[in-house]
């Protein structure tokens, strides 16, 4: 299979996997408020590995077609600082995890990672034309 066709299908993939993780954050939030600590960590942790998974896949593609994602714009942001916002946000939730902050992990799953992710849903498709014109 070509591989341009593999990179489109992976993003396809992406956006429905990320339109599933929307529900699961907004779950694990309410989780972290409703003091099941238990059930909120496993959930978390599978938010995670996904959020992971995620980033994996749009660095896996930078590096393949060699993009520069500070140079691609979208919807008037780069994808750069897309990334960048996601990663601090990474890095909050962390803290607010060794913390034990249930509170403020749950509000920053809930008012910032969801927000972040929705937008991702949105742009996929144009990230996806931007792919296209460098590889055709």
């Amino acid at each position: 299979m070509d591989i341009r066709k593999i990179t489109e299908e992976s993003l396809n993939n992406l956006r429905e996997h990320l339109r599933k993780l929307t529900p699961a954050l907004q779950s694990t939030a309410e989780c972290f408020r409703g003091k099941t600590e238990e059930e909120a960590s496993k959930n978390y942790l599978l938010c995670i590995e996904a959020l992971q998974l995620f980033d994996e896949l749009i660095e896996g593609i930078r590096q393949l077609f060699n993009i520069d994602f500070s140079k691609m714009t979208i919807n008037g942001e780069t994808i750069q600082s897309r990334k960048e916002k996601l990663l601090k946000l990474i890095s909050d939730m962390h803290s607010a995890q060794v913390n034990q902050d249930w509170v403020t992990l749950s509000d920053l799953l809930e008012y910032e990672l969801i927000p972040i992710i929705e937008d991702w849903i949105n742009i996929i498709p144009s990230f996806q034309q931007e792919i296209k014109g460098i590889y055709h």
